[in-house]
């Protein structure tokens, strides 16, 4: 008995122990994972945790007479930038929503109309809100229907709406639309009797979302058979019933667009009672007062499309390819890659559109039975207004290369209200690029000006400017590189894309009876002939902005297909570059083919690819050519030069003191800066760099912490209006004034950097991000997201410009389990006057005024200033440029990015906690520098500091990464002599608190289990 009672208390002694050794094996894990984790997320565990760090010492600086405020915000206090943009996200909405249709001119509406909002949509609007609809309409004075309202808030329609979309950045997705049928709502009692008297408003809502793109079909997400055939832009069945019924029993409908997507509207013209169409989407937190104010006529609409609303967004060029294509091996096996095909060339949008109209109408280009009527519903750039406005007086003036635009502006309506002029060129389509396979669209936007608010009677005379450089095209199969043709240029003047194409066709000799949909007017035509007499390859063989040559870096990534040619629509119109596999697409694929029953499927498409191509896909080759062996760079770590990153601040890029500094750095610090500079750079000591923190988002930014509960929450000012509106405002001012705000914002939030603005193109009407890009048009989304970026980088901000580059549809992007990155390939052309554009045009925009201490070679110091780029931070993409990784692809980012651009900054990665393919050594030695990665674990590289090659492409990484912080408001507060970092940051003391309860819990652990033995051996001597 005696034994057993042993044996049980050795039983319990020996668990607490095996308990005690568990706990700190853990406790352990906790000490080690403070150490790695915590300082290179120091900013953002500072931040979460609401610690600052001790203030920069600034006692051995000579600080007399010196303003280190180097950059401060707009507003004295954070309250007042608030209510400046609660203001804007007004302004931006009142000034970006697009009327569409007012056919009857029922619009504006009086205030003592009572609206009916149907649809779940309504009560859950899509784009921020703290104002409701139903807030925002009765603040206007108009009258809600109440009933409905609740109806869908909170009684039997609440639990109906739109699914999410995207779901957790793609591992899968709802596209469900789930609208509540008509026959829930007639069996409500008394709902549809409290409509009569009202006029409804159908709110049409799509969402969009991050990692996966809009269906193609809705196979996956109906189980009505007729509704698995249409497109996520159509409505389904449920809602044309719905449309149906409101068309019979009002006389007046409202057709309100949520969605950031050209929705497809080919529908509407069946509903005759329909007499008005209003695009809003994304609206922001205030945005729906703008709109209830326009319903009311207190505001006039501005706004202008900036894509084309399609009658059905499947018969583009670009949407035969877009989407879900995996490649198979040589042995007929599903490989881990997946690849799309710009078989459209520059044909996107009203490029194409308004071109093929253009060829039909002159009878040229085999362009086949196409009619315009049957394949644009709205065109790029249109938007109506309650006023009328009469142009005049147009007239163009060339200097040198500069041409300016003017035109004459008259209200003549009832109301006042604004116009845009939008300013169109032609370039010759000669024989020459027939021969080379250079495309010309029939327009394009060069320029716009939007005129002040205009009283009846009131006149304006906008000017527009624009550079010749605008007119080059660029020949990517003989000259290679920037070519200006000879000939005649049209520039015209007009209300959309559509206008344009018309006012030039009529100068041509044609009119309505040659096939056009409408008389243009030839007095808003001017032609511009360029001396060159033939084709002119040499003005722009060199960049104009850094006079580096000019030539091809992507013809790895051009797939050798036969890409569609305006002098031969119908023979080179593009085919699905793929077959239907047998495997069901989950990825929203459109109909193409049949299942067992018979029953239309929707199915992968697929191709082979060899195995050498499929060697390229498994490779980290960045396509850098320069052998490591020839690389003689002098390995230096840790020398004490004395100085810090503050001394660097108004330097220039190639500075040799930079030399100086990066020598002081270790070889932990080429480490963390390259592989974990996610939502923020880490705190390095050697050359006295302090922490930064960079966040999202497109729509403002978003900051996080602990509040005094302990809660974890998120915080920002407001959410504005998606970057969709700003555009759709086409005014310059508003974009301006949006960065400024960002970058004052960025004070009051503690954050140094911003992941935006996202310049990607919207190729295709299902693209999952339309919502934070700009348009279909890279002119406009890369002038808007400019300003943007001159209003941020005025405060002292840096942006990421993302996501570098042709990165145009979410699915199968490469951040998801089992996903290694999307081959994408097109012609040099269409990429670099589509979808690279926007990107150079912001690394190109204007420069801003940075303020810093100057030395002045004597001991002393003054203030001074200086002009740094506006743009000094990109973000490269998941996606694959031909086989390479974007973020690893030296043509992208060296041969184009900074030789041929002149670009000097940061470059990161898009998310490599998730992209397991993005390999750091890859991205350094493309000319790339750190990687959107928390986690050591994400690094999946190791700076080996023996290593020449590491070295110098780490080298040069880090003094990118240091030379945007140099200059950013991150130095704020301190000079030349200051010490930014203090001997123990907070971050360090979180460690050392860490480190000390956790060891002092171990050693008691220890303690107890050394004297539970100890007692059991008194015990035993004891009992001899």
């Amino acid at each position: 008995m005696a034994q057993k009672k042993k044996d049980s208390k050795m039983m319990v002694k020996i668990i607490k122990t095996a308990v005690s050794g568990v706990l700190c094996v853990a406790l352990a894990g906790g000490m080690v994972a403070a150490n790695v984790l915590i300082p290179p997320n120091a900013s953002s565990v500072q931040s979460i945790l609401g610690l600052k760090s001790g203030g920069i010492d600034n006692s051995k600086a000579k600080t007399e007479g010196i303003n280190m405020e180097y950059s401060k915000p707009g507003f004295d206090t954070e309250e007042a930038l608030v209510e400046d943009e609660i203001a804007l996200n007004k302004k931006i909405a009142a000034e970006g929503i697009v009327l569409l249709k007012n056919d009857a001119g029922k619009m504006p509406y009086s205030t003592d109309t009572t609206f009916s909002f149907v649809s779940h949509s309504a009560v859950s609007y899509i784009g921020g809100n703290k104002v409701d609809m139903k807030t925002a309409f009765e603040d206007a004075g108009f009258g809600v229907n109440e009933d409905l309202w609740k109806f869908y808030s909170e009684g039997n329609g609440k639990d109906y709406g739109l699914g999410v979309g995207s779901v957790s950045y793609g591992d899968d997705e709802d596209f469900s639309i789930n609208e509540c049928p008509l026959s829930v709502m007639q069996a409500e009692p008394g709902l549809t009797d409290s409509m009569q008297g009202t006029v409804p408003v159908f709110v049409f809502s799509r969402v969009a979302g991050e990692g996966r793109d809009m269906p193609r079909s809705m196979y996956n997400h109906t189980d009505v058979e007729e509704d698995k055939t249409k497109t996520y832009l159509e409505p389904d069945s449920v809602e044309l019933e719905i449309l149906q019924y409101l068309n019979d029993n009002f006389d007046d409908v409202v057709l309100l667009l949520n969605s950031s997507a050209a929705v497809d509207l080919s529908w509407v013209e069946n509903y005759p009672n329909i007499h008005t169409v209003i695009s809003a989407p994304a609206m922001g937190d205030y945005g729906l007062c703008s709109l209830a104010e326009i319903f009311s006529g207190k505001v006039n609409p501005s706004g202008r499309t900036v894509d084309t609303y399609e009658v059905d967004a499947m018969n583009s060029p670009a949407a035969q390819n877009f989407g879900d294509f995996a490649y198979y091996d040589e042995n007929g096996n599903l490989t881990k890659y997946n690849y799309v095909s710009y078989k459209e060339g520059i044909y996107v949008g009203y490029r194409y559109y308004e071109t093929r109209y253009e060829d039909k109408v002159l009878g040229q280009g085999n362009a086949g039975d196409y009619n315009y009527d049957d394949a644009v519903m709205y065109p790029f750039g249109y938007g109506l207004s309650y006023t009328t406005f009469d142009w005049s007086d147009y007239n163009t003036s060339w200097d040198g290369d500069t041409c300016t635009v003017t035109v004459k502006v008259t209200n003549t309506g009832s109301v006042a209200g604004k116009d845009v002029v939008e300013v169109y060129a032609q370039s010759p389509y000669t024989d020459y690029d027939k021969t080379n396979k250079v495309e010309k669209a029939a327009v394009e936007l060069v320029g716009y000006a939007k005129t002040s608010e205009l009283a009846p009677g009131a006149s304006e005379t906008v000017t527009v400017t624009f550079d010749q450089e605008q007119l080059k095209s660029y020949d990517y199969t003989n000259a290679k590189t920037y070519i200006l043709d000879a000939g005649d240029y049209y520039i015209t003047a007009a209300k959309n894309a559509h206008d344009a194409v018309n006012n030039i066709l009529a100068v041509k000799g044609k009119t309505v009876e040659d096939g056009m949909t409408a008389d243009g007017n030839t007095e808003f035509v001017a032609t511009y002939t360029p001396a060159n007499g033939t084709v002119d390859t040499t003005t722009y063989k060199n960049d104009t902005t850094t006079g580096v040559e000019v030539t091809n870096q992507l013809d790895q990534a051009n797939g050798g297909f036969q890409y569609l040619s305006r002098s031969d629509w119908t023979g080179t119109w593009p085919t699905t570059d793929g077959e239907v596999s047998d495997q069901i697409s989950t990825w929203g694929n459109p109909i193409n083919g049949t299942d067992a029953n018979g029953n239309p499927a929707s199915y992968t498409y697929y191709k082979t690819i060899s195995s050498e191509d499929l060697a390229k896909l498994d490779s980290f080759d960045s396509l850098n050519t320069t052998d490591p062996s020839t690389l003689t760079d002098e390995l230096v770590y840790g020398k004490d030069n004395g100085l810090g990153l503050i001394d660097m601040r108004g330097l220039d890029y190639n500075d040799p003191k930079w030399n100086d500094l990066l020598d002081q750095l270790t070889p932990s610090d080429y480490q963390t800066l390259i592989t974990q500079s996610g939502y923020g750079t880490a705190a390095i000591k050697s050359v006295d760099k302090p922490s930064t923190t960079d966040r999202d988002a497109a729509t403002g930014l978003v900051n996080y912490g602990v509040d005094a509960s302990g809660n974890f929450y998120f915080k920002g000012n407001i959410t504005h209006c998606g970057v969709i509106v700003l555009a759709q405002t086409y005014n310059d001012d508003l974009a301006t004034h949006y960065g400024e705000n960002i970058g004052d914002e960025s004070y009051y939030l503690d954050v140094d950097g911003w992941y935006a603005p996202a310049v990607n193109m919207h190729r295709t009407a299902f693209s999952g991000r339309n919502s934070e890009y700009y348009s279909e048009d890279p002119f406009i989304g890369g002038h808007i997201a400019s300003l943007e970026c001159e209003g941020v980088a005025s405060r002292g901000m840096y942006v990421f410009v993302k996501h570098y580059a042709i990165n145009d549809q979410e699915d199968h992007r490469g951040d998801r389990e089992g996903q290694y990155s999307i081959a994408t390939f097109l012609n040099e052309q269409a990429a670099r006057e589509i979808y690279l554009k926007p990107f150079e045009m912001c690394v190109k925009s204007d420069k801003v005024e940075m303020n810093y201490a100057k030395d002045n070679g004597d001991g002393t110091y003054s203030n001074a200033t200086t002009e740094i780029p506006s743009v000094t931070g990109i973000m490269t993409s998941f996606n694959r440029v031909g086989y390479t990784w974007a973020g690893g692809n030296y043509n992208m980012i060296t041969g184009l990015l900074r030789n041929e651009w002149g670009f000097h900054g940061f470059i990161i990665t898009d998310n490599a906690n998730t992209g397991v393919f993005m390999d750091a050594g890859q991205m350094i030695q493309a000319g790339a520098d750190g990687k959107l990665t928390n986690l050591p674990t994400g690094a999946r590289y190791t700076f080996n500091k023996n290593d020449v090659s590491d070295y110098h492409y780490g080298r040069e990484a880090v003094h990118n990464i240091l030379y945007t912080i140099a200059n950013s408001k991150a130095m704020n507060g301190g000079m030349p002599g200051s010490r930014y970092l203090a001997k123990v940051e907070p971050y360090q003391k979180v460690i050392y608190a860490v480190d000390g309860v956790c060891g002092g819990l171990i050693a008691v652990l220890v303690i107890l289990t050394i004297f539970r033995f100890r007692k059991k051996k008194e015990d035993n001597i004891k009992t001899v």
